[in-house]
């Protein structure tokens, strides 16, 4: 069954374990082509926007964590 709209990789041309395998390679090679990778202006800000949030969160863990705690202790001595 043919695929309408799409090139056909060599791994249908190919029914070899080799030639499978190259046409797979090839295949994803052809993708990230494709991609539109950031810029590193782009990575450095994201970066620091999944830093800052980590913190942010761990803080707010660490701070609900020590409540309970204190709480626990108060009720149960």
């Amino acid at each position: 069954m043919a695929m309408i709209g799409r090139k056909q990789s060599v791994a249908t041309t190919d029914n070899t374990r080799m030639g499978r395998l190259r046409g797979t390679i090839q295949d994803i090679m052809a993708e990230l082509r494709k991609v539109t990778w950031p810029t590193r202006e782009e990575t450095r800000k994201l970066t620091i926007v999944v830093i800052g949030i980590s913190v942010a969160l761990g803080a707010f863990l660490g701070g609900l964590d020590m409540i309970l705690s204190y709480l626990y202790r108060l009720i149960n001595p």
